[in-house]
């Protein structure tokens, strides 16, 4: 085997190397953007759920207000 063989044959292989390192950072940066995607779409459903419990928390707190109006009027009318 010639150097020229034996070089084409080294670079041949160094390319097929190469891409093979770009295929495998292709597949991990694309599980990442899936998993990213993942991570987001609970966000927004965790933002959601903690929206919902503001508003629920609000809902109560009104309520309490009420509730103490209605007993400080209980207590002024009693003798």
């Amino acid at each position: 085997m010639s150097i020229k063989d034996s070089a084409l044959r080294f670079a041949s292989s160094l390319e097929t190397e190469l891409i093979q390192i770009r295929a495998d950072q292709m597949e991990a940066a694309e599980a990442l953007t899936v998993r990213i995607n993942g991570v987001a779409g609970n966000l927004k459903e965790m933002g959601a759920k903690v929206q919902a419990l503001h508003e629920e928390v609000q809902g109560v707190k009104a309520s309490q207000a009420q509730m103490l109006e209605i007993l400080i009027d209980i207590q002024r009318r009693l003798p």
